[in-house]
């Protein structure tokens, strides 16, 4: 009888790029409803809601889409651990090299949107007597976002380009992550295990920090469950277990929250006799706390698991899949001044901000950004990253990703 083959690990899974790009797009989904705020100041409940562009069909999307920023963050902590951990460990990519590749990558698109809207907000305060929806765009918040140090618990509030708080979460896990590395202590999975509820208790006291933390070892994790996976004989039959759960978990997440609110129901039928003294807000709070936790470690975990395994097993998917992830960066950090500079012309036209109601309009918006962020990767983003390593790094061949 034939033995069968090893699986070969890709030398690239393009699959988490085409999730990573997703998750981007709904990012900017859930920010279509910052038109909407009552004089662009953030209010609780205060977008209008069902109004939104397609709101039956993508409802999921403008209430829950922040769980997508966690998304990326499994998504770097499964990345980096694959890719980087050992090369690290081993001294092959000293901090140098290693930070010269991250800011490389992340650094120069930062600041060109942090300097567009350094720009555009003064202009919306002249025009229409305040900010659009970010209000802390002084001069110590732009040297907190210059230094990438924007989220690090110095700030008084978000301030200037609105998405990249994430980003500045990320450069904090880097460090984290190569100082784990060069003590040798990535491998060690009760630390990395400890790494998540110590990020959940910083992201209870406020701290953003912590909701990258949280996610970040869980991608890690992840990692060490896919290397798990690997050395197995039944390779085959694991994917297909996952693969199932995986549909099972997205098809109640769905069900539930679109047809039957079972879960809903079920919670506030028995949080009463839990905690009597939780009022109706602190309640709905509550649930929101724990289904986001829910999704964060069980579908968001399965569906990376599954999309690894699925290259794995099946053979890498064509780089096509990758367009789309490769601009995502872009997506992000880009629709924040896009909406600004769709603020002012509006307000220029004397057009009324409801025209953005119609679907149209916002497919139109959404079309855009992805084809200025596909402009935008190809034609500065890579030029930017590449003369950054040239110029710092003129005699070394770097083997990193972006």
């Amino acid at each position: 009888m034939a033995k069968t083959r090893p699986p070969v690990v890709p030398a690239y899974f393009h699959s988490l790029d085409a999730f990573r790009g997703i998750a981007a797009v709904i990012v900017v989904l859930f920010h279509w409803q910052m038109f909407f705020y009552p004089n662009d100041v953030f209010t609780l409940g205060g977008e209008l809601n069902t109004e939104l562009p397609f709101y039956s069909a993508l409802s999921l999307f403008y209430t829950h889409g922040m769980v997508s920023v966690d998304i990326f963050f499994q998504l770097s902590g499964f990345i980096f651990f694959w890719l980087y951990a050992d090369s690290v460990a081993t001294g092959k990519t000293d901090f140098r090299k290693f930070w010269v590749y991250r800011i490389s990558r992340l650094y120069p698109l930062h600041v060109a949107t942090l300097i567009g809207v350094a720009i555009l907000q003064p202009v919306v305060l002249q025009r229409l007597g305040h900010y659009f929806v970010i209000q802390y765009n002084d001069a110590y918040h732009f040297f907190l976002n210059l230094l990438f140090v924007q989220n690090w618990g110095l700030e008084v509030g978000p301030s200037f380009n609105a998405p990249s708080w994430s980003v500045s979460v990320e450069m904090f896990l880097y460090l984290l992550f190569f100082l784990l590395c060069r003590k040798r202590w990535h491998t060690n999975k009760a630390l990395l295990l400890l790494m998540i509820p110590a990020g959940a208790v910083m992201q209870h006291y406020g701290f953003l920090i912590g909701k990258g933390v949280f996610s970040f070892f869980l991608g890690a994790l992840l990692y060490y469950i896919y290397n798990y996976v690997l050395r197995q004989r039944n390779i085959r039959t694991y994917f297909r277990v996952i693969s199932v759960v995986t549909v099972i978990l997205w098809t109640v997440v769905i069900m539930s929250y679109y047809f039957f609110p079972f879960f809903e129901q079920a919670w506030y039928s028995h949080i009463g006799r839990i905690r009597p003294g939780l009022s109706a807000e602190q309640s709905a709070n509550a649930y929101g706390v724990v289904r986001n936790l829910l999704f964060r470690v069980t579908v968001a975990p399965c569906t990376i698991l599954s999309l690894v395994l699925l290259e794995t097993v099946i053979g890498p998917w064509h780089r096509r899949w990758s367009v789309l992830g490769n601009c995502s960066y872009a997506i992000y950090l880009l629709h924040f001044p896009l909406q600004i500079a769709t603020v002012l012309v509006m307000q220029l036209l004397h057009l009324d901000r409801r025209l953005l109601l119609h679907p149209p309009v916002m497919i139109g918006f959404i079309s855009m950004v992805v084809l200025l962020s596909w402009i935008v990767y190809y034609y500065f983003e890579q030029p930017a990253q590449d003369k950054i390593r040239q110029a710092t790094l003129p005699r070394r061949k770097g083997v990193l990703a972006s």
